[in-house]
């Protein structure tokens, strides 16, 4: 797993790779499903939750259409106060989980429709070099 440790004035620094980097490198590390850990430089507290919280506040202020509806923040802030938040955030998790895979299966039935010729069902009737019409 990738170290980052961020400093007081907010940079953050790749312990394997030893430089600094930008929130859009740990967004590509996000993309390709590279492990990371964000600490804090000197007390070691964990803040890779935050960082995560501001690559999507970044991709947001680029114009990315916000997935995170008002409505659904402001519910998840009231969850926070409620007896069900340890148990929301698995389900949540799990729900995100479901719907990836479900994502993928209805690319990969698009991918097979897409591939699916139906000339290749008459071929069987129809060899090619068979042209009666020929002359």
């Amino acid at each position: 797993m990738k170290l980052i440790k961020r400093y007081p004035n907010r940079r953050l620094y790749d312990t394997e790779l030893k430089r600094y980097i930008t929130l859009a490198d740990v967004r590509e590390y996000i993309q390709g499903y590279q492990s990371f850990e964000v600490v804090d430089s000197k007390s070691g507290e964990p803040l890779t939750r935050q960082v995560l919280l501001q690559v999507l506040a970044e991709m947001e202020n680029e114009g990315h259409t916000s997935v995170l509806t008002d409505k659904f923040l402001e519910e998840i802030i009231r969850l926070y106060d409620s007896r069900m938040s340890g148990m929301a955030g698995q389900w949540l998790e799990q729900a995100m989980v479901s719907l990836l895979a479900q994502q993928q299966q209805w690319q990969q039935e698009l991918k097979r429709m897409q591939d699916f010729n139906p000339a290749n069902l008459f071929g069987a009737f129809f060899p090619p070099g068979n042209d009666k019409n020929k002359k």
